[in-house]
């Protein structure tokens, strides 16, 4: 919602797209508040003809698609076994498939719009995925591996494009609180059972995480994220991966200088209350 409105106000031509249309009411607030416009338009991204319907839509105003931000989402925060096996399907079902739904179906028109632009790479998709795809925590096993799955699907589709001037970025960002995010975010339907082996780390991660957002220690601003999609867009030549905030820089870092030893007695203590 922040970027679209950011990138409209720079004066793009910005299509921005949700699943229900009737929850646009902050985009337009949004949009308000910047002087701006852009074109909503409804897109489940698990329909094929949802998707297909948009692709057609911007072929038939626009003839091109120079920018395709993958960003729809959501997280659901659970100890595996607390997890059904719908639930995690779910949650690969609009975080994996949902991206390679839509990016398989824009292509056509990226390549296109690629040939014939005077830039090379100027057309370019952008992957938002998560410092979870570089480092997975507990309690949030189903999302972390939909976002390692994106990581390794983007990574190949980088090479794959670049003999058509299509480049393809990450941006990983670490912990954002929007609405939009807290009502994107969901729990496992077993994780409040008190007979649950997990219900005491389960309350113990949402306390943590609730402390951080009401701290805000580590929460970074939506607009900063926003700022860096614009910079990837006008930047003639990108790096494959872009971290976003002080805590996913800071664990991601972490997580490759240390052992996995130390690093794992870092992770126990802070999320699980575990010393060993």
């Amino acid at each position: 919602m922040i970027s679209a409105a950011r990138l409209s106000s720079l004066g793009y031509t910005v299509y921005a797209s949700m699943r229900d249309l009737s929850k646009s009411s902050d985009l337009k607030v949004e949009l308000e508040r910047r002087d701006t416009n852009c074109h909503m338009i409804e897109l489940d991204v698990c329909d094929d003809v949802s998707i297909q319907n948009t692709i057609n839509t911007i072929t038939e105003q626009e003839g091109k698609l120079d920018i395709l931000i993958n960003n729809a989402g959501y997280g659901i925060g659970g100890f595996f076994e607390d997890l059904s096996e719908k639930e995690v399907r779910d949650q690969f079902e609009t975080n994996f498939f949902g991206v390679q739904k839509v990016t398989r179906i824009a292509l056509p028109l990226m390549r296109k719009t690629a040939i014939q632009s005077k830039d090379m790479f100027s057309t370019k998709i952008i992957n938002l995925s998560s410092a979870q795809g570089r480092s997975a925590l507990p309690g949030l096993g189903a999302y972390g591996s939909s976002k390692f799955a994106l990581e390794g699907f983007s990574e190949s589709l980088f090479f794959e494009l670049q003999p058509f001037g299509v480049e393809v970025v990450l941006l990983e960002p670490g912990t954002y609180s929007t609405k939009a995010i807290d009502e994107n975010s969901k729990e496992a339907h077993a994780g409040s059972n008190l007979q649950s082996p997990y219900f005491e780390y389960t309350n113990r991660l949402k306390n943590l995480h609730s402390k951080i957002l009401d701290t805000r220690r580590g929460v970074g601003d939506p607009e900063d994220v926003a700022v860096i999609i614009e910079k990837i867009i006008k930047r003639k030549k990108n790096k494959l991966r872009y971290l976003a905030g002080s805590q996913a820089k800071i664990r991601v870092w972490l997580r490759s200088v240390l052992p996995f030893h130390w690093f794992s007695k870092i992770i126990l203590k802070l999320a699980m209350g575990i010393a060993k």
